[in-house]
């Protein structure tokens, strides 16, 4: 199984801008860091060490990266579907709002 993957240069600089990003996901930067882990030759025990992950993730990472390049490492959960306030969850949204916290109470 071939480990090292070959980047572009506007590949790696983008890889490298969302590894380092504090403000990004940190799964997206987790991601980026695998790539270029894996670009530099780093074995899958040693990815497995550095991220703290297991085969499957790497395994995963791998293969939508190649094929798919950097659009292959964006996640593809679509999330939650937003709920919509009903009278009967604003009005328990409501009480929940009068319970007084214990350590308020004299």
């Amino acid at each position: 199984m071939e480990n090292t993957i070959v980047l572009t240069d506007a590949e790696r600089m983008e890889l490298n801008q969302g590894a380092a990003s504090r403000s990004g996901r940190a799964d997206d930067a987790r991601r980026a860091r695998l790539v270029l882990l894996l670009e530099a030759g780093h074995t899958w025990a040693a990815v497995r060490d550095k991220l703290d992950c297991n085969d499957a993730f790497i395994d995963r990472w791998r293969k939508r990266f190649r094929e798919e390049r950097l659009a292959g490492l964006f996640s593809r959960h679509a999330g939650q579907e937003a709920t919509t306030l009903t009278p009967a969850l604003e009005a328990t949204a409501e009480v929940g709002s009068l319970i007084i916290p214990l350590s308020q109470v004299k």
